[in-house]
């Protein structure tokens, strides 16, 4: 993948809570900072098979910056974060709470997000 001016953010395009989390961050991407794809289209699937191995079995939101770097769970809702404005940014905080832990709540939120809607 090539840099670009914006962020892409993958998510799942059948889950309702993914969908509302798109619909809240393209309400208030005022700068156009950001664009968001399902993971289910063509261009979601071409994104997806170049992602790090590292990355290659998870089910997670991920976010892929203009410099073409990956992040994936709670790592991807905290730079999503830090690309809205102010108010938004200051719910990177989460930072401070160590990645292991942070993934692990994702990972219990996501194995129920289907549900949460």
């Amino acid at each position: 993948m090539t840099a670009s001016s914006q962020s892409i953010v993958l998510i799942d395009g059948f889950c309702p809570v993914c969908t509302g989390w798109a619909a809240f961050i393209g309400k208030r991407d005022k700068a156009g900072r950001i664009s968001i794809v399902a993971q289910e289209t063509p261009e979601g699937e071409a994104l997806l098979v170049e992602r790090p191995p590292a990355l290659a079995d998870l089910d997670s939101v991920f976010l892929i910056d203009e410099s073409g770097r990956w992040f994936a769970r709670s790592s991807a809702v905290i730079h999503i974060l830090l690309q809205l404005p102010l108010l938004y940014r200051l719910g990177a905080i989460i930072w401070l709470v160590p990645r292991p832990l942070r993934d692990a709540v994702y990972d219990i939120y996501a194995r129920n997000r289907k549900r949460q809607i």
